[in-house]
């Protein structure tokens, strides 16, 4: 979309992002595959970026967990702002290596599950985080999930949606996933009412409770909304 709006005297470009934001085991990522897939779109897991950070952190033993103190934070900002870290696109997909290898699953594991929101309340890794999934647009037109995506990465995105479903079904959703030892509701604490990037729908996303429905059927509520708004056939 190649719409500009002017703002404070200068035009702003909207950037050409599907953004996709919600709580845990709302379905993001699988819609957002999904999403990228059927448009040919690049797709990014915001939520990933985080991970590997988190990862990287346990591997250097650097406390992860709560309560963190000013040392402890300022300990994992220094080791992000040295670490080997690129982006690349892969199989269409944009993912953070680091020293030039991506830890698709180690950043799957219940420790680094339970190390990521508490890495993702800095204030410093936000910044560098934000920065770097701006970056992404390089790849082209992009369908990226997350929980700021739409209120802080790419406020100008044309499509934004907010992903819901009730709590029972998202804990049922995670057990079924193999983090059983997960608490969507602790997690949705922590993201609501961190300072920055808290989690919350933007005013203009398209909110979709997918309670009671199939993938499927969620997935065509979303590609309806997306045809409709950038008038796809």
């Amino acid at each position: 979309m190649s719409e500009a709006i002017e703002a404070a005297g200068a035009p702003l470009r909207l950037p050409h992002v599907i953004a996709v934001d919600g709580p845990s085991a709302s379905g993001k990522g699988t819609l957002s595959r999904r999403l990228a897939s059927a448009l040919g779109y690049t797709y990014v897991d915001s939520g990933a970026m985080y991970r590997t950070l988190a990862w990287w952190a346990l591997q250097n033993q650097l406390h992860c967990g709560k309560p963190m103190s000013p040392s402890d934070e300022d300990a994992i900002v220094r080791l992000m702002r040295r670490w080997k870290a690129e982006l690349r696109l892969v199989d269409g997909q944009a993912w953070i290596h680091v020293n030039g290898y991506f830890p698709a699953k180690e950043i799957r594991t219940n420790e680094v599950e339970a190390a990521v929101p508490v890495v993702a309340q800095i204030g410093k890794v936000r910044d560098w985080m934000v920065a770097r999934q701006r970056e992404c647009v390089r790849f082209g037109p992009l369908v990226m999930e997350g929980r700021d995506i739409g209120t802080e990465v790419f406020p100008l995105a044309p499509v934004k949606f907010f992903l819901e479903a009730d709590e029972e079904v998202r804990q049922a959703r995670l057990a079924d996933r193999g983090n059983a030892g997960s608490n969507a509701a602790l997690r949705d604490s922590m993201d609501t009412t961190r300072k920055q990037g808290a989690l919350y729908p933007a005013l203009d996303s398209i909110r979709v409770n997918n309670t009671g429905q199939t993938p499927d059927e969620t997935f065509e509520i979303l590609m309806g909304h997306v045809r409709a708004r950038l008038s796809l056939p």
